[in-house]
């Protein structure tokens, strides 16, 4: 199974605010998209020949965005990867001892393509996002 680098996330309390800093350094804001299964707003900036970064800024009930926040700050906390097939890479990382946070669901952010999260020490947070 082959992943590709899609994006880092990035934890904000402020997409605009974030936003503006990063365009300090060339990227380019996209429009901000609700993502009411997540409870979070989502922005991806972009800038030409580098990885994009998705500013993620949670809904004020969503307590556990919250409470990264509150404990580290703003910053990065996830990477994301492209996959062909999303529920054989589901199952090849369940049998790789990664975590699962939830199954594949559809994300507004991406077209409604299927999105789900990962854990392992090793290796942080991790998203995979469906190519299709």
């Amino acid at each position: 199974m082959e992943f590709i680098l899609e994006h880092v996330g990035y934890l904000t309390d402020s997409i605009q605010q974030t936003a503006a800093a990063f365009a300090l350094m060339g990227y380019h804001a996209g429009e901000i998209v609700d993502d009411d299964t997540q409870l979070t707003h989502i922005c991806f900036l972009r800038k030409q020949g580098e990885t994009t970064i998705e500013l993620v800024q949670p809904y004020e009930d969503n307590k556990t965005m919250q409470k990264m926040l509150s404990q580290r700050g703003a910053g990065p906390y996830h990477t994301c990867y492209v996959v062909a097939d999303i529920h054989a890479a589901y199952d090849e990382l369940l049998d790789n001892d990664f975590t699962p946070l939830f199954k594949p669901v559809a994300a507004p952010a991406f077209g409604h393509r299927l999105i789900c999260y990962f854990f392992r020490r090793e290796v942080g947070l991790i998203e995979l996002v469906s190519e299709a």
